[in-house]
């Protein structure tokens, strides 16, 4: 599970996006699609985050990471904080 990355960092999922994800019964690897393969959020986001939006099947999911330091694993890390549809 910790094992995908993204530019080079891996992706680890907060609480909140890890309840997100199984909601929509997707996995890291589709948050990992979306970052990918997405297209930059029209929206205005803090500096350092990055938001991209996928549209698949007439649904377009968007997943929100942002950089920073894992203490569990000594390392910097993309922390995903929101993966959703709409």
């Amino acid at each position: 599970m910790f094992d995908v990355r993204y530019e080079g960092l891996r992706i680890a999922p907060s609480y909140s996006a890890t309840r997100e994800l199984m909601r929509e019964g997707k996995a890291l690897e589709d948050a990992k699609e979306v970052l990918d393969y997405g297209i930059p959020a029209p929206r205005k986001r803090k500096k350092g985050t990055i938001e991209k939006w996928l549209r698949k099947d007439n649904k377009t999911y968007s997943a929100v990471v942002v950089r920073s330091h894992y203490a569990v694993l000594h390392e910097d890390v993309w922390l995903l904080i929101h993966f959703g549809k709409f």
